[in-house]
């Protein structure tokens, strides 16, 4: 975004799975109204390590909403800390990544158009290679569907768990799968709901300073 840019609303990008989030005491409440269905990745997998050890987080930190503010382009990204899915013990802060680009996703397994994005997510993970970071957030499943849905897809980013639907009711998630392009600088540069597809994440992706040019299959 250039001085004196307006910053922009949260985007529309293809289909996506509405949610209804509903706040009781200190307890978050999702209910799903409705969501696009798909067979995709229901089969068994075999768990992924990671590539890169040093995206697995930190063991005995607390889990939750660290900064107050919410999410808005322009503005930097609230940080917040989760745990790991591939290795529960360890927490992850979103802070953690300051100084490499970051492409937030919101995501389930019973969300059709989060597997249909997660392919071409890992694609460019692996296609740039450190230039960006992808971190899969999975919204009230346990780690190992968190995990195993990535894995279902040979998806080797880091995957959080937002266990209590906690940091989606921050983040004003209403929609699945919801995305956050996010800057070196921690800066959020671009955020929508919906199926995000190549062409729209190569767009997306040169807005916080990243150039990929996927080769073809």
């Amino acid at each position: 975004m250039t001085e004196g840019e307006t910053p922009g609303p949260m985007r529309r990008y293809g289909g996506y799975a509405v949610l209804g989030i509903v706040v009781v005491a200190v307890a978050v409440l999702v209910v799903w109204l409705f969501a696009f269905g798909g067979d995709e990745g229901d089969q068994a997998a075999a768990p992924l390590q990671l590539d890169r050890p040093e995206l697995l987080g930190t063991p005995g930190l607390d889990v939750g909403v660290i900064d107050d503010h919410a999410p808005e382009v322009g503005k930097l990204a609230p940080d917040f800390a989760l745990a790991n899915a591939r290795d529960p013990e360890r927490i992850v802060r979103l802070s953690d990544f300051r100084g490499t680009p970051v492409v937030l996703n919101w995501y389930a397994s019973w969300c059709g158009p989060c597997k249909r994005e997660i392919p071409d997510f890992q694609k460019a993970y692996e296609a740039l290679d450190g230039e960006v970071v992808f971190l899969g957030v999975n919204l009230q499943e346990d780690a190992a569907q968190a995990a195993g849905l990535l894995d279902v897809f040979v998806a080797k980013y880091p995957a959080l768990l937002d266990t209590e639907g906690e940091i989606a009711v921050h983040y004003r998630i209403q929609g699945m799968p919801t995305t956050f392009f996010i800057d070196a600088d921690g800066i959020v540069r671009s955020m929508g709901a919906g199926l995000i597809v190549e062409e729209v994440l190569v767009e997306e992706l040169a807005r916080i300073g990243v150039t990929y040019e996927p080769e073809d299959p």
